[in-house]
C-alpha cells in the first residue's frame, strides 16, 4: 500500500541529514537559530518569566536544560515552556508569510532543551530545526485555520514534536505516531489577545514547545493516538479544510525555512511595511510633528487589523500602525528602547496617532502573500506632501536581512544580559554551528554566571 503524505513527511524529518541539504539552507538555518535564541534571551528579563520560574521550578537547579538569559538549569519541559514565552514576549521573533505564522519560536526551545539533555551536537540541532520547521510549515500550508485563531499553538505542536523526535533519532514510523499524538494537543488561541496587548498571547508558543517535548515523553511511555488524529484536527476542529496531499509536495527540493523573514522592529510583522515607508519619507524630507496635517497609510487587508488609535496598554502599541507611525516621527526609531519608555497616555503621541488614516488597497491585497506592500503619504499643514511605497518590509526575501544584520540584532539583544564578550564568542562559534560537538556547552554562553548583573526587567 502506498505511503500517505504524512508518512512521507515523517520519513523526511527522520532521515534528514545535513550532508544532503544545500549549504545555503544550512547557512540560513544557522541565522534562524541565532535570531531566535537572541530574542529568547532578551525576553527573559520580564517579571512574568521570573514569577513563572518560581511557580514551576522553585529553587531546583538540578535540571538538564537552560532558561536562556538565566543562570539556573531546570527540567526540559519547563525550560521549553519558559523559553517559548520569553521569545514571544517582545514581538521580535522571526516568521514565515508562507507558513502564516512564526515557526522557529514554536520549536527551537523544545529542540534546544532536548539537545542539552542529550548533549547533542550542532549538526543534530540544525537537522532537527530544518526538519521540524519544514513539517510545521507544511501542516500550516495544508490547513485553512478558522478565523480568529492565532497560528501559534496549532500546527507548531507538530513541528516541535517532530523536531524533538529527530533529536532522539526516531524512526519514520515512530514520528508518524508522535505527529498524531502532538496534533491532539493543538490549542485554540484567540488572535485578538495579541492585537489588544493581552500577554497570554506570548504563552501560546511556550505551550507549543511544552507539548512538543511532552508528546515524545508520552510516546516513550506507551501512549498512542488514533492515526487520523492529525487529519481530523486540521480538517475539522481547527481548520476549514486540509489538503493532506500537499504535505510532501516538492519535499526536499524547496525548504520553507529559507523563505522566512527576520524582524528589524519589535512589532507585528503587518506593521513593518508602514514603518519602512515612513522611514523613507522622513529621510528625504524635514518636518516636525506639529507640521503634520494627516498621514495616509495605504496597505493590505491583514495590516488593517493594526488600525488601533487607542491601545489598551504598551504591549498593544506593537500592533498599532497609527501609534508606531507617531512613535517613529517623535522618537526617530521603533526599537526596544523606545517601546520601553513610551506611554500610551503621552499627549503628543496620541494626537499624532489620531492623524493616521488607514486605507485598504485591493491591488495590494492581490500581491499577498508574496509581498506586503504599503504606501505612506504625509500631508503637512502648508500643503506639502511626501510619500513612499515599499513592496515588502525589511527582512523579507525581497529585502533580505543578511548575516551581518542578524548578528548585529543578536548583539544588541543579548549584550545587556550576558555581556558583549560572551555574545561575540557565541556568534563566532555559531558561524560553524554544525561543527559544535556539544550544544550544552555552547548554550551556557547565553546564561549569565550566577551573581552577574542582569538587565533590569
Amino acid at each position: 500500500m502506498a505511503s500517505s503524505s504524512l508518512e512521507n513527511l515523517c520519513q523526511f524529518a527522520s532521515q534528514l541529514e545535513l550532508g544532503e541539504v544545500d549549504p545555503s539552507i544550512i547557512s540560513h538555518a544557522r541565522l534562524v537559530f541565532v535570531d531566535t535564541v537572541g530574542v529568547i534571551t532578551a525576553g527573559s528579563t520580564s517579571d512574568e518569566v521570573s514569577k513563572l520560574l518560581v511557580q514551576l521550578s522553585g529553587k531546583d537547579e538540578s535540571g538538564e536544560s537552560s532558561c536562556l538569559g538565566l543562570s539556573q538549569k531546570i527540567s526540559p519541559l519547563v525550560a521549553s515552556l519558559v523559553n517559548g514565552i520569553s521569545g514571544s514576549s517582545l514581538e521580535f521573533e522571526e516568521g514565515n508569510s508562507w507558513a502564516m505564522g512564526h515557526p522557529a519560536i514554536q520549536m527551537v526551545p523544545a529542540i534546544l532543551a532536548a539537545c542539552e539533555k542529550r548533549k547533542s551536537s550542532g549538526e543534530e540541532l540544525l537537522a532537527a530545526l530544518i526538519g521540524g520547521y519544514e513539517s510545521a510549515a507544511r501542516v500550516s500550508r495544508a490547513s485553512s485555520l478558522r478565523k480568529g485563531l492565532h497560528p501559534a499553538g496549532t500546527w507548531g505542536t507538530v513541528g516541535a514534536a517532530l523536531g524533538v523526535g529527530r533529536v532522539y533519532r526516531r524512526t519514520a514510523e515512530e514520528l508518524h505516531k508522535i505527529a498524531n499524538i502532538s496534533a491532539s494537543f493543538a490549542i485554540t488561541p484567540y488572535v485578538k489577545n495579541s492585537f489588544v496587548g493581552m500577554n497570554v498571547a506570548s504563552t501560546f508558543a511556550g505551550v507549543t514547545n511544552y507539548f512538543g517535548i511532552l508528546s515524545n515523553i508520552f510516546f516513550d511511555c506507551g501512549i498512542r493516538a488514533d492515526e487520523a488524529s492529525l487529519r481530523m484536527t486540521f480538517s475539522r476542529f481547527l481548520s476549514d479544510g486540509f489538503q493532506e496531499e500537499s504535505l510532501d509536495k516538492g519535499l526536499g527540493k524547496e525548504y520553507f525555512i529559507s523563505a522566512n523573514y527576520f524582524k528589524p522592529y519589535p512589532s507585528c510583522r503587518f506593521t513593518h511595511s508602514s514603518i519602512d515607508a515612513l522611514k523613507e519619507v522622513l529621510q528625504k524630507s524635514f518636518f516636525g510633528p506639529n507640521e503634520v496635517e494627516k498621514i495616509r497609510v495605504e496597505t493590505f487587508q491583514a495590516a488593517m487589523h493594526c488600525d488601533t488609535k487607542a491601545p489598551f496598554n504598551k504591549e498593544a502599541i506593537r500592533f498599532s500602525i497609527p501609534y508606531l507611525c507617531a512613535l517613529l516621527i517623535l522618537y526617530g526609531d521603533v526599537s526596544l528602547g523606545t517601546m520601553e519608555r513610551v506611554s500610551i497616555d503621552d499627549p503628543p503621541l496620541k494626537a499624532l496617532a489620531e492623524k493616521v488614516e488607514m486605507v485598504l488597497l485591493p491591488k495590494y491585497e492581490e500581491l499577498r502573500p508574496n509581498y506586503n506592500p504599503t504606501r505612506v503619504i504625509v500631508q503637512l499643514r502648508d500643503g506639502k506632501t511626501f510619500s513612499h511605497e515599499v513592496k515588502d518590509a525589511l527582512g523579507s526575501q525581497l529585502n533580505r536581512f543578511g548575516e551581518e544584520a542578524v548578528f548585529k540584532k543578536f548583539i544588541s539583544l543579548t549584550s545587556p544580559i550576558i555581556g558583549r564578550d560572551r555574545a561575540e564568542i557565541f556568534l563566532e562559534r555559531c558561524s560553524q554551528l554544525e561543527k559544535e560537538e556539544n550544544m550544552d556547552r555552547l548554550i551556557r554562553l547565553l546564561c549569565p554566571i550566577e551573581g552577574e548583573n542582569r538587565k533590569a526587567g
